[in-house]
């Protein structure tokens, strides 16, 4: 993301995050609404939050500090949005089992 917005400008990194950041923060609003997520914070700088949790994790992994398949990472998001980190982790564990989070591809 660094790297991104050094070489194509701070304005353009978010133009082309704009469509997952406004999708993500209907999903909290949403999850707000049926009172599964916190409604401490308004979606868009919940989301905005989240989004820079997860690059901080992001860089623990690219650093070697922390080895994650993605599951700690959608964990503590979603503990972060305000899931018991009890049901946060049989979410993550359930939807990992049926393989609707998959680590990422790295060619060969």
């Amino acid at each position: 993301m660094g790297l991104a917005r050094q070489d194509l400008g701070s304005a353009q990194v978010s133009g082309l995050l704009a469509p997952a950041r406004e999708r993500v923060a209907g999903i909290l609003a949403e999850g707000q609404r049926q009172g599964v997520f916190h409604g401490a914070v308004p979606p868009g700088p919940l989301s905005g939050a989240i989004e820079a949790h997860l690059l901080a994790l992001l860089g623990t992994v690219n650093s070697g500090i922390w080895a994650d398949d993605g599951t700690g990472a959608a964990t503590a998001a979603l503990i972060a949005a305000g899931v018991d980190s009890d049901t946060a982790a049989a979410t993550v564990r359930q939807l990992h089992a049926t393989d609707r989070i998959r680590p990422p591809h790295r060619p060969h």
